[in-house]
């Protein structure tokens, strides 16, 4: 009795020989048998694909690879997309950046100071500092000083001069910590606040004027002092190095290496200088004009 011949790799029945009389291709897995090989042998001796399942493997594969270019399309994409979003923001960061930036402030000619009214701190473009900066003295850098005020107002007089820190020789070294400064006023810009405020009006004249130097900057400040004082007569003083070096040799004016002080007037005695130590102590008044501490 005939046995059918089974696949020993699904166990579906196998068909007819192939051309050759020697093999049996299964139909259902393609698993090629040798004919003269036992049926139930365990080894296969080799598979070949089907037309249909190799078709079936290209259209696989063809999917995957396409799979695969469209993932790595998006991941390239999105690379993209984000380097293009951090270049933005940074872009848009240094510009915030540099729009936030201070801008130095443009000093301010001589020939606006007559129409500041805006209160603060304005550079001013000035000529170089008479003496320099590093032994600075502020009477005799006066005339320099008044020019500055005179352009503020044609009728500015010298209130009062301050000196923050002065060695024992006289000499202000601004080019360290100390500063110096002059105040000024005008009887002019005094009587046209009074005249604008009576009127109901809300004056914005300034009527003082502050001049500061610091290091190579030189600063100053429109003020309202609506003080009704009669003006002071033109300064009058010794040089600061004579004026200390006098008034040293005074009773009770004691020696320092170092001097705060400022000059202002005073209507019976005239122009004179106040002087403190770093520490607070206070000495007797100078006149300004001979150098001599009170009492005179």
């Amino acid at each position: 009795m005939a046995t059918a011949r089974r696949c020993s790799g699904c166990g579906a029945s196998l068909g007819d020989p192939t051309d050759d009389d020697l093999t049996v291709v299964c139909r259902f897995c393609g698993l090629r048998h040798d004919l003269d090989t036992p049926v139930s042998a365990a080894a296969p001796v080799g598979i070949e694909l089907g037309p249909r399942m190799r078709r079936t493997n290209r259209a696989l594969l063809a999917v995957i690879l396409g799979l695969v270019a469209i993932v790595v399309a998006l991941a390239l994409f999105a690379g993209d997309r984000t380097a293009e979003q951090v270049t933005t923001a940074v872009r848009q960061s240094t510009a915030a950046v540099t729009e936030r930036r201070p801008v130095p402030p443009r000093p301010l000619a001589l020939a606006d100071l007559a129409g500041l009214t805006e209160f603060g701190w304005k550079i001013v473009d000035t000529s170089p500092l008479p003496g320099g900066y590093d032994a600075f003295d502020p009477v005799t850098a006066l005339p320099w000083a008044m020019s500055i005020g005179r352009a503020w107002a044609a009728d500015a007089v010298l209130t009062r001069i301050d000196v923050g820190r002065v060695a024992a020789t006289g000499a202000v070294d601004l080019a360290g910590e100390a500063t110096s400064g002059y105040r000024f006023s005008s009887p002019a810009r005094q009587e046209r606040w009074r005249r604008e405020t009576d009127a109901g009006a809300k004056s914005i004249t300034a009527t003082a004027l502050t001049v500061q130097i610091q290091g190579t900057t030189v600063k100053v400040l429109v003020q309202d002092d609506r003080r009704d004082a009669p003006a002071a007569p033109a300064a009058v003083s010794l040089p600061l190095p004579a004026i200390l070096e006098r008034a040293r040799r005074g009773r009770g004016f004691a020696d320092r290496p170092f001097y705060a002080g400022y000059m202002i007037h005073l209507p019976r005695e005239g122009w004179v200088w106040y002087f403190s130590s770093p520490s607070g102590d206070s000495f007797p008044r100078v006149r300004a004009r001979d150098g001599r501490a009170y009492p005179y």
